[in-house]
Order: C-alpha cells, then structure tokens, then sequence
C-alpha cells in the first residue's frame, strides 16, 4: 500500500487490514494468498455482495515479484470460486490511474463499466 500511495498512504483509512478475519473472512469472504519462501508475495479477496455479484478487493503483488503471473493466478482463482459460489458477476474497482491493474484486470477477460478521474470499474458475467 505504502509504494502505490507514497506520502499519501494513512492506514486509518485502511483499518479493514487490521484484522482480515474479521472483516472479511468471518463475513463470507475467500481470501486467496500465494506464499514463496514463507513471505506473502500476492493477495485478493472476494466478497459477496447481497445483489449476487462478487467484489475482488485487496488484490495485491509484492513489487519484486510482479510480471510473473501471480496477479493473474490470483484472479482466476477468486473467479472460479465466484462461478462455484453461484455469482452473477464479478466486479472489481481500481485507481483509473493505476495501468498495470487495468492492463490485469483487462487480460483476465474484466470489462470497464464506468471511469472517472480517480477510479475504474471493471465487470465480468459469469
């Protein structure tokens, strides 16, 4: 977090990641982690929302072990847990700034759906 935002980063306004368990596992959601070497190197999350759709958040790759795939792996994996759990759709929201996202969520088959100046919104049917 602290490489995307720079000087910018707050963790207030990310106290969601004090505790994964709590807002997030224990209200339904998968969190898919890859480890290498015993160090967390890539992370996302799927939450379900009440409508049926899906929401990847947290999607994560360590800096050094980025344009390897992971990003990647890591999305099709909550994918196929959507499509297991019945979901309409997947939805993902990113800094419109943020290209490399883009560009992964893009090749992953993700549509955009709305942009404004600070963030995209990306879909995939199921």
């Amino acid at each position: 977090m602290r490489e995307r935002w720079s000087g910018a980063y707050d963790p207030a306004f990310n106290s969601d990641l004090d505790d994964i368990s709590t807002s997030y596992v224990e209200r339904g959601a998968d969190v898919v982690v890859v480890e290498i070497g015993g160090a967390i190197v890539a992370t996302g999350i799927l939450r379900p929302d009440p409508d049926g759709r899906g929401r990847i958040l947290r999607m994560s790759v360590d800096q050094g072990h980025r344009r390897q795939g992971l990003g990647r792996q890591v999305v099709e994996e909550l994918v196929r847990r959507a499509r297991r759990r019945g979901m309409i759709e997947v939805v993902v929201l990113t800094d419109t700034p943020w290209t490399s996202a883009l560009a992964l969520y893009g090749s992953c088959g993700f549509e955009e759906v709305g942009q404004d100046d600070t963030d995209t919104h990306l879909a995939m049917a199921l």
